[in-house]
């Protein structure tokens, strides 16, 4: 999608001690405004160079090992001797297995320790990933018992296919993509708040370029497409087995150039979360936060907690609140009136205007609302 090497960026800072930014990134021969959705494809170029020059400067050996154990792992689960001869489908489970002469049954052993040291290997690498990572496994998994399910009563699927065949594994996808997308919203949320609380400033073009330091658009494209491969790599990958004898190899060799890049995109897919966020936060929804909280004993509403508003001259706390979407509000300046205003707006109870700058209790200095929030150290 973008220009490969490095005549497709070119880097503002060239100092290396610096840590590349994605505003350091930029597009040489960028899409012209006339191209259907330019603008876009143009952000997804530049973050998926950003993300290939920051991998290369962060993984390390392990990465690239356990990238190497996974793609093992698939390769001699995929290519079977067993799968070639066709197997005899009157014998399952427990014969099944013990049907299987010994050196298929090595191999099957030995890709089922690469997976878990796989598996393994990502949880270590990752560890604010930890739980997703097995999630992400096991959702895979499922896409694969899915297309058993259809493949079981029509080994030609999708052709001929009948609906009362299809709600066993129809549920079983539905239920695989609820949980990607939760997984998806969970890391843009966390993204979200990450940015809101540790780079909040008083100026908004100074958080909008936060934001876009730590845009997601690319990230999100690369999970789409891992999400992609894996599906097609599931349904090839049956349709061999289940068309033994009815086509050609052709479907093998699909399940193997899907299925092998789905890999290191996989790792791609739970690196790049952890290092927005380092190794102390947790990839949850909003929702699940404030359920924790809530259960926890303490308030829901997060900016409560992580602002100490107080006089910026003198110290002294002051009636400034944060509500729950990161407005700061305070009380009503007309007597008799408890209601908190957002600053800068009319009291919704009985229109008494909230001015922008607030009068400390203590010292009696007006300032700017927002000179009361404390500085955030930048992440």
């Amino acid at each position: 999608m973008a220009e490969g090497g490095e005549a497709g960026v070119g880097l503002v800072n060239a100092n290396a001690e610096v840590p590349l930014r994605m505003a350091d990134v930029s597009l040489h021969r960028p899409l012209p405004d006339t191209f259907p959705m330019a603008e876009g494809l143009n952000t997804i170029r530049i973050e998926l160079m950003f993300h290939w020059k920051l991998l290369r400067s962060e993984w390390t050996r392990v990465h690239y090992s356990t990238v190497a154990f996974g793609v093992v792992a698939l390769f001699l689960g995929s290519v079977s001797p067993e799968l070639w001869g066709g197997g005899d489908a009157k014998i399952s489970g427990i014969d099944g297995i013990l049907a299987i002469n010994g050196s298929q049954f090595f191999q099957m052993l030995v890709s089922f320790i690469c997976w878990g040291w796989f598996a393994y290997q990502a949880m270590i690498l990752f560890p604010v990933m930890r739980v997703h990572a097995i999630s992400l496994l096991l959702m895979w998994n499922g896409l694969v018992g899915a297309q058993v399910l259809f493949h079981r009563n029509n080994p030609s699927f999708p052709l001929g296919f009948e609906l009362a065949d299809m709600m066993g594994g129809t549920l079983i996808v539905l239920v695989v993509f609820f949980f990607l997308f939760f997984f998806w919203k969970a890391v843009v949320e966390t993204r979200d708040l990450h940015v809101e609380v540790n780079l909040l400033h008083e100026d908004v073009r100074v958080m909008e370029e936060a934001l876009a330091e730590h845009s997601l658009r690319g990230w999100s494209a690369m999970f789409g497409v891992w999400v992609f491969l894996i599906m097609v790599s599931s349904w090839a990958g049956l349709h061999h087995v289940a068309s033994y004898g009815e086509s050609n190899i052709a479907f093998l060799v699909i399940h193997i150039i899907t299925g092998l890049p789905a890999v290191p995109l996989l790792l791609f897919v739970l690196w790049y979360p952890q290092h927005l966020l380092g190794a102390q936060n947790a990839v949850r929804t909003r929702a699940a936060v404030d359920a924790s909280l809530e259960m926890s004993g303490q308030q829901p509403n997060m900016w409560e907690k992580l602002a100490d508003i107080a006089c910026p001259e003198c110290g002294a706390s002051t009636s400034l609140k944060l509500n729950k979407n990161g407005e700061l509000t305070h009380p009503c300046n007309l007597p008799g009136c408890t209601t908190h205003v957002m600053v800068g707006t009319n009291c919704t109870t009985c229109q008494e205007p909230m001015p922008s700058r607030i009068d400390c209790p203590a010292c009696g200095v007006n300032a700017p609302a927002l000179d009361y929030m404390p500085d955030q150290d930048v992440w």
